[in-house]
């Protein structure tokens, strides 16, 4: 068989191909989704907000300063809708760009790791179809910027390790990219640098090139001077405030508190390092078998540095109660390289035993997935009526498994392990395809766009709407209404929101008592939560909309003279 991978040789055409493929998955359709509830419609009227208030330098929700994370992804956030208008494509539009930018860095990271392009072209391939960077290239949240110039940052430093003649380069580039991660979610864009480069420095023995380089020193002093006068500025204006917010609760609290308790478990990270990498995941089990067993026995610098890359992230978000999936997200380009890295010497070695076994075998596992996906979606097609009332969607997707399975099965059995590499892709393609075609059904289970606007059908008065925790930045989003939280029994939001929270009887009723008519936005079980308080109180209670889980209510007060007349 032909050990050479059948792509040009070319790196602008590996790159040109890799862009395209990224457009595809990232960015095609995104203006078709509306925003999603609670995360996407935060940054969004943040955004949003700081244009109203005509303020590029202070975030702000509720019409009031928010310190959730610094400027710089709402800054951008600011730019994209000056130049596309308030859509969901301007919302997720630099997340997809810099989606792009990770597969092209992951690409030009590998090949300075190992000078090889089909590896560097397998990198960018496994990165960009991986399911979880599919799902965080289209979230407008900081996520992906964050993590890319972490990425960004973290190959400028090797470049600065490997080439001496680019040493001042890699450290200055290193630098600036490590400046806009902090500016971007905070001290863990410095973390991550900082833990990658120690680790590979104490291994490779290599801090005297640094600690004898002016140009170090130099780097320092820029990276303080690109940082701190934002924080500095925010402290002037917000003092303690800031800082309480900012820096305790953003930073401090999740080393110590679990903002979701039911994922703090010490197999979350691990578990999601192999998941994440769909369709890809059982070629990482023989992946990171040959790493190992390369790295152990040549004990190569250039393996360890990706070792060091994945331990600099681990070791600082591993020990933290609050834990969440976009924590770990710097490291998979790391792993998309070392997949890419078996891969390569599998095409090198095909016909060896001890490559070909563990290969084919994950091969007929994804193949087998596949068709027993297809009928366990046909077994599944009745059990959620209200969200698919019509069955036609679920045998499409039977039928789209059942031809992957076919064409994963029939490329190993004819020994085509070049193809079977590549229509590891379908699956991706397959899965945004399915997302798509099921948008309209979806789409009101995640958005409040669907409910809102029905909502402003109904009362297009100016009074306070009461809504759910959950949805409560989604209706500010889409109605530009004042809101009130209803959460029975809750602790508030992770960081203060400038907004009356309700999570007692008494409050809720002091609440309704100060409208005549109060219009409400609410989950089932908040509604019968109200239902409850409002029992034998003066109020009627009128569900007059409900989809996606979500129900408008009109709640008014009954006038003393129409309770008592006869």
């Amino acid at each position: 068989m032909d050990k050479r991978m059948i792509i040009f040789e070319s790196h602008l055409i590996n790159i040109l191909l890799l862009i395209l493929l990224s457009y595809v998955l990232f960015m095609f359709g995104n203006n078709l989704v509306s925003l999603t509830h609670p995360d996407e419609v935060f940054y969004a009227e943040t955004a949003k907000e700081m244009i109203r208030h005509n303020n590029w330098l202070v975030p702000m929700i509720f019409d009031s300063p928010q310190f959730e994370k610094p400027i710089g992804f709402y800054f951008l956030l600011v730019l994209a809708i000056k130049l596309f208008g308030l859509t969901p494509f301007a919302i997720r539009f630099w997340p997809a760009i810099f989606a792009v930018f990770g597969v092209i860095a992951a690409y030009f990271i590998s090949w300075l790791l190992f000078g090889k392009k089909r590896l560097s072209f397998l990198s960018g391939l496994i990165l960009a179809s991986s399911f979880i960077y599919l799902a965080l290239s289209r979230a407008g949240l900081t996520d992906m910027v964050f993590s890319i110039l972490v990425v960004i940052s973290i190959g400028f430093f090797y470049l600065s390790y490997k080439d001496p003649g680019k040493r001042g380069l890699g450290i200055i580039l290193s630098s600036v990219f490590c400046s806009l991660a902090v500016l971007t979610k905070g001290l863990l864009g410095i973390s991550f640098l900082f833990g990658t480069a120690f680790i590979f420095l104490l291994y490779a023995k290599g801090f005297g090139f640094y600690l004898r380089n002016k140009i170090f020193y130099l780097a320092i002093l820029l990276f303080a001077v690109l940082t701190v006068p934002w924080h500095l500025y925010m402290i002037k204006l917000y003092g303690a405030s800031f800082i309480d917010i900012y820096w305790q609760n953003v930073h401090v609290e999740r080393l110590f508190v679990s903002e979701h308790p039911k994922i703090n478990t010490w197999y979350f990270y691990p578990g999601l390092m192999f998941a994440g990498v769909t369709p890809w995941l059982f070629l990482s089990l023989p992946a990171w078998y040959y790493f190992f067993k390369e790295l152990i026995i040549e004990k190569k610098k250039e393996l360890f540095f990706l070792l060091a890359w994945i331990a600099g992230v681990f070791i600082f978000v591993q020990p933290a109660q609050s834990k969440l999936s976009s924590y770990i997200f710097p490291v998979y380009p790391a792993i998309a390289i070392i997949i890419a890295f078996y891969l390569d010497k599998f095409l090198d070695n095909a016909d060896k035993k001890e490559f070909l076994l563990p290969f084919k075998i994950s091969g007929f596992l994804l193949s087998f997935v596949f068709l027993a996906g297809s009928l366990v979606v046909i077994f599944f097609s009745g059990k959620y009526p209200l969200i698919f009332p019509d069955k036609g969607p679920f045998y499409i997707v039977s039928l789209i498994f059942s031809i992957i399975g076919a064409i994963l099965l029939i490329f190993n059995i004819a020994r085509k392990y070049q193809a079977l590499i590549f229509s590891h892709t379908l699956v991706t393609f397959a899965f945004l395809f399915i997302l798509l075609m099921i948008r309209p059904q979806l789409e009101p289970w995640v958005s409040c766009k669907d409910v809102c606007d029905r909502f402003q059908e109904i009362d297009k008065s100016k009074s306070v709407v009461l809504a759910s925790k959950f949805y409560v930045r989604g209706v500010r989003y889409y109605t530009d209404r004042s809101v009130a939280v209803m959460d029975i029994g809750g602790k508030g939001f992770y960081t203060p929101h400038p907004i009356p929270f309700l999570n007692t009887k008494d409050k809720i009723l002091d609440f309704l008592s100060s409208q005549e008519i109060t219009y409400a936005i609410l989950k089932d079980g908040n509604v019968e939560d109200i239902k409850k308080i409002l029992k034998d109180k003066p109020y009627t209670v009128e569900e007059l909309y409900s989809i996606g889980g979500k129900y408008i209510l009109r709640i008014e007060k009954i006038p003393v003279f129409k309770k008592y007349s006869v």
